[in-house]
C-alpha cells in the first residue's frame, strides 16, 4: 500500500488534478481512495477506488515514465544537449561526446518508441548504437544505413524536443476548464483558439495578453470548453498515439477508436480527434 501512495504522489507532480494523499503511510483511507478514484477517471479506467491489476498496471507504468523522464531531463542538461545539432558524421567506430550525445537522445526517444532500443551510453558507436539508430530511421521513414548525418540528426533532435514539448509538466491539468500549452513553430493566436474550440480574446485574457504576438517555447493557458465534442490535434515531429493520449489524460485506443485507426502509426501534419474528458 504504501507503494502505491509513494508512486500516486509522484506522478500528482505531473498531474496534479490527483488529490494529495494525506492518510497515514500504508493505510487505505479516504483521501488514498480519492486519488486512486481521480487517477481511474483521468485514465479513463473504472472509477472504483479499487486497486485491481489494470489499475495497478497503469499506475506503475505511469510511474516509470516520468520518473525516467525527469532523470533523463536531468542527464540531458548536465550533457549540454542544447538545440542545435552537432555537424558531424557519426558511424560504427566513431567514439567520443558527439557519440555519447547521440546515444542519449536515442535513449530518450526509446522510452516512447517500442521498437528503437536503448543503447548503451558508452561513447563509443558499437552494435548496439548502430542497431538503435537503424531503428530510428526505420521509424522516421529514412534511409535506414545506421549512418548519422545530418538528416538523421535533424529527426534526432526533432523527436526529442517533441518529447520534451508533448509530456505533461509539473502544473499542467490541475484545472479542468484550461489546459496550459507550449507554443510550437508555426503556431498563432488564431489556430490555438481553432484548434481548442476558443477565441483570440478568452486566450489573451486568460494570459493577460495585449498584443497577438506570441513567442516559440511560450506556454500559454487555453480555456477549454466542457462540452463533449473532441479537440483536434495536428500531428507534429515526435509525437506518437501514446505521448498524444498521455498529453490529453486519454488512451491510445480512445483515440485510435475515434478516428477509425487500425494501427498505431500516425504521420507529421495528420489531424486527429482527441476525446475530451
Amino acid at each position: 500500500m504504501q507503494t502505491i501512495q509513494t508512486y500516486l504522489n509522484r506522478i500528482r507532480q505531473n498531474y496534479p488534478a490527483i488529490p494529495a494523499i494525506t492518510d497515514e503511510l500504508g493505510t487505505f483511507q479516504s483521501s488514498t481512495r480519492a486519488a486512486v478514484t481521480k487517477f481511474q477517471e483521468i485514465f479513463q479506467l473504472t472509477p472504483d477506488g479499487i486497486v485491481g491489476k489494470s489499475t495497478w498496471y497503469k499506475i506503475s507504468s505511469l510511474y516509470t515514465a516520468v520518473t525516467r523522464l525527469a532523470e533523463l531531463d536531468s542527464e540531458g542538461t548536465s550533457l549540454g544537449i542544447g538545440s542545435v545539432p552537432p555537424n558531424v558524421v557519426l558511424r560504427q567506430g566513431s567514439r567520443g561526446q558527439d557519440v555519447i550525445t547521440l546515444q542519449y537522445l536515442l535513449d530518450v526517444i526509446a522510452q516512447y518508441y517500442p521498437n528503437v532500443p536503448s543503447p548503451l551510453q558508452d561513447g563509443i558507436f558499437g552494435n548496439g548504437t548502430q542497431q538503435s539508430v537503424i531503428a530510428f530511421q526505420q521509424a522516421m521513414g529514412l534511409a535506414a544505413d545506421g549512418i548519422v548525418g545530418s538528416l538523421t540528426w535533424n529527426a534526432l533532435y526533432n523527436t526529442y524536443q517533441g518529447i520534451e514539448q508533448n509530456v505533461p509538466s509539473n502544473g499542467t491539468g490541475g484545472n479542468n476548464s484550461t489546459i496550459e500549452y507550449t507554443v510550437q513553430a508555426g503556431d498563432s493566436l488564431w489556430l490555438i483558439a481553432q484548434r481548442y474550440n476558443t477565441t483570440v480574446n478568452a486566450i489573451k485574457n486568460l494570459n493577460g495578453l495585449t498584443s497577438n504576438l506570441i513567442n516559440i517555447g511560450q506556454v500559454l493557458k487555453i480555456p477549454v470548453s466542457q462540452s463533449n465534442s473532441p479537440i483536434e490535434y495536428t500531428v507534429r515531429a515526435g509525437d506518437s498515439l501514446w505521448l498524444i493520449a498521455q498529453r490529453y489524460n486519454t488512451t491510445v485506443n480512445a483515440i485510435k477508436n475515434l478516428n477509425g485507426l487500425t494501427s498505431d502509426f500516425i504521420n507529421i501534419g495528420q489531424v486527429l480527434k482527441i476525446p475530451r474528458n
